[in-house]
C-alpha cells in the first residue's frame, strides 16, 4: 500500500449550538453545489463517525434544487434520535467545498421535521477524503485532506 500524503491540519473548534448551549459539536461550514446552483451561504455539518451515511436536511435539498418529485415516493426509514423519517438516495453526488478542499459525496436526504442538523457527514464522505483526529479534550478537532485526490 502507498503512502498517502496529507494535507497541513486544519483545526476546528468545537461549537455549541443555540438550543444546546452546554453540549459542544464537531461542526464545519460546507459550501454545497448541485449541478449549476451552489448555496449563495455556507451550511453546518455535523461530522459523525457513527454515521455510516452523508444526510442532507430536505429543505437544503430543495434549496439546491434536487427534485424529490423525480426520485418517486420516499422510503420509510424508521426511527432515529430525532424520531421517524423517510428518505431518498440522491442519485448523482453533490459537489462540497470543506475550507478550500472540492470533493463529491453522495447524500441521503431525510425527511424529518426534527432533524436539527441541515448536513452530517458520515462514514462515506470525509472520512474517504481526509484523516480527522478528534480530540474534544482540547476543544477541538483537526482535518488533513488527502493530497493524491485534492
Amino acid at each position: 500500500m502507498s503512502i498517502v500524503e496529507l494535507a497541513p491540519p486544519i483545526k476546528v473548534w468545537y461549537k455549541p449550538l443555540p438550543k444546546f448551549p452546554k453540549t459542544p459539536w464537531p461542526i464545519i461550514d460546507i459550501r454545497l453545489s448541485y449541478k449549476n446552483k451552489t448555496l449563495p451561504q455556507s451550511v453546518l455539518s455535523l461530522v459523525d463517525s457513527g454515521a455510516n451515511f452523508s444526510i442532507l436536511h430536505i429543505e437544503i435539498a430543495e434549496a439546491l434544487g434536487v427534485n424529490l418529485k423525480k426520485l418517486g415516493e420516499p422510503k420509510p426509514g424508521g426511527t432515529s434520535v430525532s424520531g421517524f423519517y423517510k428518505f431518498w438516495v440522491l442519485p448523482e453526488p453533490l459537489d462540497v467545498n470543506i475550507y478550500g478542499f472540492s470533493s463529491n459525496f453522495k447524500f441521503t436526504v431525510i425527511d424529518n421535521p426534527n432533524l436539527i442538523w441541515p448536513c452530517i457527514l458520515g462514514e462515506n464522505s470525509i472520512f474517504e477524503v481526509a484523516r480527522l483526529d478528534f480530540q474534544k479534550f482540547k476543544g477541538y478537532f483537526e482535518i488533513r485532506f488527502r493530497q493524491d485526490i485534492n
